[in-house]
């Protein structure tokens, strides 16, 4: 298994480049959790809200001394980290530092270590998709199916409803959730993108654009936005999706669609 750098393979007989084994590219996870105290009481507080801190790879990889040069021009220009061959997954890298191990008569071939930070944490599909429409034909519907495979939180996807409504609320399984205040009507599109905490309305087709209307929505959870998190199926956490339950006072016709990318721990 080897990896690629803004579609750089690591492992490159053009620049005689091997991808080594002391690399370790798989991502070293840690849950930031408070540490809450009662008096006279053991322990700590359980089930407190926990982020996950950014995590740091070293990728080792030999080169001759003729291309080092090269190699630290392409890992300081950053970018996205990806499987070679695998293009379907990728993740944003900061270069912290790097480091070099030197062999034979004037360094001519080094061993480049390179310590790499991933700021966002996750994986992420390479491509955006965008879920089915599914109709709001009841009071509380539940919408499955959402970024299936995913294994980390999505804090950016983009959620949209075609009207008719009225008591629009959309909660995760996790719990995060987000209401709108107002009334849609039939040919009214709410589009909340979950990243900024903004909402605009439409009244065609479309993604982009519309009137603000940020001030009629208000959004929580766990940890203070709304996020689309991984539900295992009970008997099989192989089995996983982002689910969401919508509930509505009135609707006609209103149907709900997410667009956005998958996260993934590793």
């Amino acid at each position: 298994m080897t990896y690629s750098i803004n579609g750089i393979p690591l492992n490159n007989p053009d620049f005689g480049w091997v991808f080594r084994a002391p690399s370790k590219p798989l991502s070293e996870l840690v849950r930031e959790r408070a540490n809450l105290s009662i008096a006279g009481t053991d322990g700590v507080v359980a089930g407190l809200p926990a982020t996950f801190g950014p995590v740091t790879l070293p990728l080792v990889v030999r080169t001759p001394k003729s291309n080092l040069q090269t190699l630290v021009a392409l890992f300081s220009a950053e970018g996205t980290l990806r499987l070679t061959g695998d293009s379907s997954r990728s993740v944003t890298f900061e270069l912290l530092s790097w480091r070099h191990q030197g062999y034979g008569p004037a360094e001519a071939i080094l061993d480049v270590t390179f310590l790499i930070r991933l700021p966002g944490v996750f994986w992420r599909d390479a491509s955006v998709s965008t879920s089915s429409a599914a109709s709001l034909s009841s009071a509380s519907v539940a919408v499955t199916g959402l970024f299936d495979g995913i294994s980390a939180p999505v804090q950016d996807a983009i959620v949209r409803v075609k009207g008719a409504c009225t008591g629009l609320q959309v909660t995760d399984s996790g719990g995060s959730w987000f209401t709108y205040a107002e009334s849609l009507s039939s040919s009214e599109y709410l589009r909340f993108d979950s990243a900024s905490g903004r909402a605009y309305v439409t009244t065609s087709d479309t993604w982009t654009g519309g009137t603000e209307v940020s001030g009629d929505i208000d959004f929580g959870g766990p940890r203070g936005v709304f996020e689309i998190t991984p539900r295992l199926a009970p008997s099989d956490p192989s089995d996983r999706d982002g689910r969401l339950t919508v509930t509505t006072a009135t609707r006609s016709g209103a149907s709900i669609q997410v667009r956005g990318r998958a996260a993934y721990l590793i």
